[in-house]
Formats: C-alpha cells, structure tokens, sequence
C-alpha cells in the first residue's frame, strides 16, 4: 500500500506474485503493474518532482509514527547527502520545537520536560503552560500527579527490622552455601527468594535443572546397583555397562515424575541423546576411580539433622549461630603410609570449574566447605575438591579412532583444585608419569615436579588458609544477611552480572545509571594477589 512517502514502500505483491504477472503479461493477459515497473514509475515521478522546483526544495521526514516507533527515513534522502554533502539537517525533534497533537504524546513529552527542568536544563516556557493544561484537566490530573510522584522513584530498599529478620530466618539462621552464595551474587535477590520465598509459575519444559537432576539420580541408582550385583568396578565391560544403565535409565523413565522426558518426540529425542552423554560419562566416571588409589567412601553424603553428619554449625558474634545443611555428590578416601586423604567430588551437568578469584569473593563456597566439614570429621587431610561435568562436547569426525578417544577422556577430565603434592595427585591417576593426566587438573614436568602454570593446585598450607578463608567468609556473608542487608547490589566482574538470567529483575528495577544503583564491582586478582588476600585475613 502506498502511504504518500517517496519511493513508495509495497511490500505485498497480492494474491499473484510479480513472476505471475510477468507470464500472464507474455500472453498479452496484463494486470496492475509489478513491484519493479511500480518502482520506475516512482523514480519519474521523483525525477519530475525535482524538476519542477523554481528556488527552493524542501525534504522532510517523520522520525517516528503514531505509536511512538522509529521510522527509517527515505533511502532517497541518504544519496542526496552524498551528492550534496554540504547541506544541513535541522530536525523539530531534537531542539524540540513542537508540540505532538495527539494528548497521549503531548503528555509523554511534557514528562521528558519535567525531568530535564529538575535535572537543571532549560526548557521551552509552552511547557509550564502545558503542565497548567494537565493539571486543570479532571480527565488527566490524577494522571499527572502519579507521574510526578513516579519521577520522585526510587527503588533503594530500606534493611529489615530486626524484629522481622528473627521471623523470617529464626533464632538460629538455617541456610546452605549455595544460598550464600546467592546473596553474595545479589543481596536483594536473595531477600526475594530465600526471604520472601517468591516463585515463578512452574511451566512444562525440560530444563538444565531437571537433566541435572535426571544423571545425578542414574549414577547413584547405578553405583547401587553395582553393589547388589557384588560387582566390582574393574569387572565391568561396556557391554554390562550399558546393559545396567539401559535398565535403570528405562525404569526411571516409567516413574511419574520423569514423564516430560517421553512427553514429546523433541523430548524423547533429547532423553535419547540423554542416554547416550550418561553412557559416555559412566564409562570415565568407572576408569577414574579403577586408575586410582582412591576409594568411593559414601555418595550423596549429607549434613542435616539425622543425616550422616550433622549440619555444619558456625559461632557468630551476639551468641547467634548458622547451621549449613547440604549434599556432597560423592566423597573418596585414599591411604598410605603417612595418613588418608579425603577428596570431594560434585557432579554438573554444565561446564563448571574453580577460580580462586570467586572463591575469595564468595561466589565459590560450596565444595571447599563440604571438605573442610568432611576432613574434620573423619579426621583426614584434604586432597582434592573436583567437578565431573556432564557435557559432551562436539568431536572432529576426522580425526582417527585414537585421537578422538583421547579427546572424549580430555573433555571428561576431572576441573577443580587439588593440594600440590606429586604423590598425592598420581594416587589420583595411577597411570601418570609424566605429562598431562587424563583424570584431574595436573601436569607432572619431566623432572617430576608439577608444572604450576599447567596444573590447578595449591600448596598444602595455602590450601589450609583457604579453608579457614571460607569459614570467615561465610560468618561474613552470614552477618550481612542477619544485619537485614537486602541492597540491590549485584555482582560485576569481566563484563559479567546475575542480572541477565534473574527471575527477579522486574522487580528490583536495577538500572546503574539511576536511584544511585551501584554494582559490587569484583576484580579479576592474580594468584599471586589471592594468596596474599588470604594471608592477610
């Protein structure tokens, strides 16, 4: 349809298209014209219109249509400028000249107005006579006064009472480090979420979250299993390992709550794919632990009331005590002449690994205070806090059988950080000499000492002061949230914020360039600068 603008804009060819037209036209069956001679005709009108000018020739264009969306102007316009590229484009828009006839926009703009009059900048006078219009009106004066008083908006929240903290979180604060964890990431979410106990509708879809669930519960179903049978590890082929876990994934999927994964063929074929990660995984799952000297010593090994061990119990300040409860996904324990070690092994279902730099600003908690709890009370040394991530990642088909074998072991290699001690990580690995081991984050030099810029590692005292650096950071964090500390004070470290995937950010309404909305800014700090951090606390 052809709106008055030049060139013309027709985006619907009708109910024939132009090489419809085009065929009929070779018969001598014409029709209206196409797009392409509607365009010709256009540009000779265009032509004539320029022509027939005498002294002056004036362009315009509108900057945006009733409903307030940009509009492009003419790309007729934008070759003019080349050919003349001295002249000037004055736009009402900018310097604000006019006022937009239709009410709703007048009242937008006269808003604009308000604001830069409070924000110190002058304004065109029309504009308090428009306030007055408003104002008198009855139709628009409740309107404008709940305007005014949204520009007065802040969305600062104020603590909480001391009063409502004891209701909300009970004379002994009951909580968990991923909790923690959540505050340090944004207090306020936090408040929303732990506090508030706010939730989103549940809605029908397959999520990481429910993947994740789905592979912890087939290996710990898998590990039972094994032991029923009285198998050990070593004897199990692939072809009993797939006979075993075709059984247990097929029994899981019948139960009630697993039916979204058969729900839909998109579904099915994803739990097809499903299977197949699960598989792959087990298979290196068994050849970490068969090519070491640790032994799994408990899975899904809880702290809480009645559970293995007790919650993790922390004094603070004023009598007032945090009780963590929590899960460890799975705990091994090694020995030999000089004592046993303990290593802590969590199972994801996404790409994770431990930065010390999160470590130290809280965002990473969670395994290395499971291990020092766990340590304590078995009485062992620590040796390792690991990651087994459940993510298959694409392969190069053309690379031969051998290296994509190799490939497939690096991709399920253990991520996280392990006490520096060469004994202690090839206890890990029996098969490690030197080199790159296939199992956790270590590389043995030819000379037999760790190569540090290859390996994820700590010396045993430093890994000791972390673990007494998390215990504080934890009193800390959990002082915050007892202080009634709800800020709107997300993290930000490498362009990186909780903002993106919040379910809460409607409501807080964060925005760091209004309210005085700040970040809590985390540097990226060197090891060498963590160490000193930690030795200094």
């Amino acid at each position: 349809m052809n709106d008055g603008s030049f060139p013309s804009i027709n985006n619907d060819e009708g109910f024939l298209s132009d090489s419809d037209r085009e065929k009929l036209k070779s018969m001598n069956i014409e029709l209206a014209k196409t797009t392409k001679e509607a365009i010709f005709d256009d540009t000779f009108n265009i032509y004539k219109a320029f022509t027939t000018s005498e002294e002056k020739l004036y362009l315009s264009y509108i900057s945006s249509n009733n409903e307030g969306n940009a509009e492009k102007p003419s790309t007729l316009l934008l070759k003019i400028k080349k050919i003349f590229p001295n002249l000037k484009e004055e736009s009402d828009v900018v310097t604000r000249k006019t006022i937009i006839s239709k009410p709703d926009a007048v009242f937008d703009e006269l808003l604009i107005n308000i604001r830069n009059f409070r924000d110190g900048k002058e304004i065109d006078k029309v504009w308090f006579e428009v306030y007055k219009i408003f104002e008198q009106d009855e139709n628009w004066n409740k309107r404008l006064r709940e305007a005014v008083k949204a520009l007065d908006f802040s969305n600062i929240p104020e603590n909480i009472t001391k009063e409502n903290i004891e209701k909300l979180y009970g004379k002994t604060f009951k909580t968990s480090v991923s909790r923690l964890e959540s505050y340090q990431r944004c207090p306020f979410s936090f408040y929303l979420k732990y506090g508030l106990k706010l939730k989103e509708d549940e809605t029908f879809k397959l999520q990481s979250l429910d993947t994740g669930s789905f592979m912890h519960d087939v290996i710990d179903t898998f590990f039972e299993e094994v032991d029923t049978l009285g198998l050990a590890l070593s004897e199990i082929d692939d072809k009993k390992l797939k006979e075993i876990i075709d059984k247990i994934i097929d029994e899981k999927l019948n139960l009630r709550q697993n039916q979204i994964f058969i729900s839909s063929a998109k579904f099915r074929n994803q739990t097809f794919r499903l299977k197949k990660l699960i598989l792959k995984a087990m298979k290196y799952i068994i050849l970490s632990i068969v090519d070491s000297d640790f032994e799994v010593f408990g899975h899904e090994v809880e702290f809480g009331e009645g559970k293995k061990y007790p919650p993790i119990e922390i004094e603070l300040d004023g009598g007032k005590k945090v009780e963590i409860i929590g899960k460890i996904d799975r705990v091994d324990i090694a020995k030999d002449e000089n004592g046993k070690y303990l290593r802590i092994i969590d199972y994801k279902s996404s790409d994770n690994f431990i930065k010390l730099n999160d470590v130290v600003y809280g965002l990473k908690l969670q395994l290395l205070t499971y291990l020092d709890a766990a340590c304590k009370m078995e009485n062992v040394e620590p040796a390792a806090v690991l990651y087994f991530n459940l993510v298959e990642e694409k392969l190069d088909k053309r690379k031969t059988k051998e290296e994509i074998e190799e490939e497939i072991k690096k991709n399920f290699r253990m991520k996280g950080l392990l006490v520096a001690d060469v004994k202690l990580i090839k206890m890990m690995d029996k098969t490690l000499e030197t080199g790159s081991s296939n199992i956790v984050p270590a590389y043995i030099k030819s000379d037999g000492e760790i190569a540090e810029s290859k390996s994820s590692v700590l010396p045993r005292d430093n890994f000791k002061m972390l673990q007494k650096y998390i215990i504080k950071t934890i009193k800390n964090i959990s002082k915050e949230i007892l202080s009634g500390n709800i800020n709107i004070k997300p993290y930000y470290k490498n362009k990186e914020t909780p903002c993106e995937y919040c379910n809460y950010k409607a409501i807080c309404g964060f925005d760091n360039n209004k309210f005085s909305n700040e970040y809590n800014y985390i540097p990226n700090l060197t090891k060498e600068e963590i160490l000193q951090k930690i030795e200094e606390k």
